[in-house]
This record gives C-alpha cells, structure tokens and sequence, in this order.
C-alpha cells in the first residue's frame, strides 16, 4: 500500500513480531513502538531506514494500546524524535504511571481470580509474570493529544478516524481511512489467531468488570461493516477479508461458548474449575490467558442466558439457568 511501511519488530513473547507502521506523508507518522529492548529499537531503525527516514524525522507517534509489546520504546522514540506523542485517553494512566497502573491491574486479576478459585501457586506465577513483562515496559510519560471515538488523526497525508474497540484491551483503537478503505486494526484484528480479550478492571472507578469478550464480538461486528479493502495487523500478515473473518470469530467463541456450558451439566463450577477442564495442558505462566479465554466465555454464557452466578464462601460459581 502506497505511503504506509509494515516495520516488523521482535518481542520476547509468545507472540512474536510486532508490527509498527510509518505512514508517509504529513505529518510523517508512527504507528506503535515495540517493545523496550535493543533489539526491537534496532528493528525499528532499520526498518525507518528501508523507508528512506530515521528517528528524527518523525512528527507524530499514535499509540494503539497499552500491551508492553505495543509501548515499550515510547520514551526511547520520542526522546530521539520530540514527536507529539497521541494515544486513547484509556492509554493514558498506563503512559503516565505505568507503575502504579500495573500494580493496581495486578491487585484487581489476583482478586478476581481468588474469588474464581484460583489457587495460591496460580496468583503467584501470574504476579511473577506480570513483573517480568514490565522490564520491556514503557517509563512515565503523557500523551500530547487524548483520542476518543470518532476523532479524526491527520497522519501521512490521510485523515483517519478512530474507532474505540474494547475488547483484547479496553483502551484499544482502530483507524480507518474511508478514502481508500484501509484499516489499521492493531491487535483486534490478526489473520491466523484470535486475540484474546484480556480480565482488566473497568478504566473509571468503580464500574463493574468490564464483559471483554462480548465487547471484543460487539466491536469485531463494527469493523466488519466497515468492509475495509485491507486491514493490517499488529501481528502477523494483512488481512484481505474482514467480513468474512469476523464471522469466523465470532462463530468460534459462540462454538467454544457452547462447548463450556457443557461443563456444568447439573452442578456448580467456579472459574478454576472450568479452565483447568479446558486448558489444563497449559504451563503455570499462560495460565492467567487461559483464565481470561475461560472467564470471557462465562461472560458471554450470562449475556446468552444460560449462566448465572452463586455465591459460596467468598468463590463465585456458575450454574445452568
């Protein structure tokens, strides 16, 4: 695609490579960092390089969520680029204090996994994890514009909307390019996996927890309206067929849905129970995916009618309705 340059960067995850994207143009644009190694901030000159550009040319950097793999390098790129730095206003906290912000989501999974029935061990490597993660962490920063829905971003020429899709991260956005249907869909949409819509604590205090996979299916629904000619990704390669991956999508968690209910035939089960039923193949450091793939289809089972909660010494279970 004319104007827009795929950098694909390493990361230490499972997930492999990030995808960054310089869009060309006025203002000459970043999409995403990477994550805070060398060898991704080598990726990421390299790839400039290839473009014709370096760190300094840059003018703007738009951050599409919060994930270390997506943010890491902020402070790095716009120390060296003096780029206005633009992000959802969710992102904001995790920009700003992204200490206090990690230890406050790390308190609310412990919770919410403690009252799932999740024993100690689990809690543990889930802390651990989580602290090993934020090494490739961004360090405090602010966000020179707050984005929500339906603003408008000039970047590389284009004027590009923003659509707020909650869902794999409550602060995550999309942009779209309505004059020649391109989407930029950061990690809502990947080609040959499904993103997994992560246990988070609501973004305003005091609001219930936030039912990320059926917000996740709801905004993978508004994306494939938009029926953009191509979509790239925050991994992996572009995707020529929204509509008909979404479909795809949400067929699959309605079947996995179908699946776990399955579960609790006659009896109470808590949300350990149920995961480790399905994913009890898992290593103790995915676990807390596991937890979220598992808890996200309860969600979805409770909006469907067919779940509902009872509360038995501090634990949660579900039964049939």
């Amino acid at each position: 695609m004319p104007g827009i340059h795929q950098i694909p960067v390493p990361t230490p995850f499972y997930v492999g490579p990030v995808n960054l994207y310089l869009l060309e143009g006025d203002p000459l644009t970043l999409i995403d960092c990477g994550p805070a190694t060398d060898e991704a901030f080598e990726a990421l000159n390299a790839g400039l390089a290839a473009a014709g550009h370096r760190l300094a040319d840059l003018e703007q950097v738009v951050i599409t969520h919060h994930h270390t793999d997506h943010v890491g390098l902020v402070n790095r790129v716009i120390a060296e680029s003096q780029a206005t730095l633009l992000a959802h206003e969710y992102t904001r906290p995790y920009l700003k204090d992204p200490e206090q912000k990690r230890e406050f989501d790390l308190a609310f999974y412990i919770e919410v996994c403690r009252e799932g029935g999740v024993p100690p061990r689990i809690l543990q490597s889930i802390g651990n994890m989580t602290r090993w993660i934020e090494q490739f962490g961004n360090r405090p920063i602010d966000i020179d514009r707050v984005l929500h829905e339906g603003d408008m971003i000039q970047a590389g020429d284009i004027a590009w909307q923003v659509y707020h899709t909650p869902g794999h991260a409550g602060d995550l956005i999309c942009l779209f390019d309505a004059s020649r249907g391109v989407l930029l869909a950061s990690d809502h949409l990947i080609l040959k996996i499904s993103s997994n819509p992560l246990i988070e604590p609501a973004p305003v205090p005091d609001q219930r927890r936030p039912q990320r996979l059926v917000e996740y299916i709801t905004h993978l629904q508004r994306m494939a309206v938009l029926d953009p000619s191509i979509t790239f990704s925050g991994h992996g390669e572009p995707i020529a067929d929204v509509p008909a991956l979404v479909e795809e999508r949400v067929a699959f968690h309605h079947q996995r849905a179908d699946k776990i209910v399955g579960y609790f035939d006659d009896r109470l089960c808590n949300l350990w129970q149920v995961t480790e039923r399905m994913f009890a193949h898992v290593g103790d450091d995915q676990k807390f995916l596991a937890l979220s793939e598992v808890l996200g289809h309860i969600d979805l089972l409770e909006t469907r009618g067919q779940l509902q909660r009872v509360y038995q010494d501090g634990v949660v279970y579900w039964q049939r309705c």
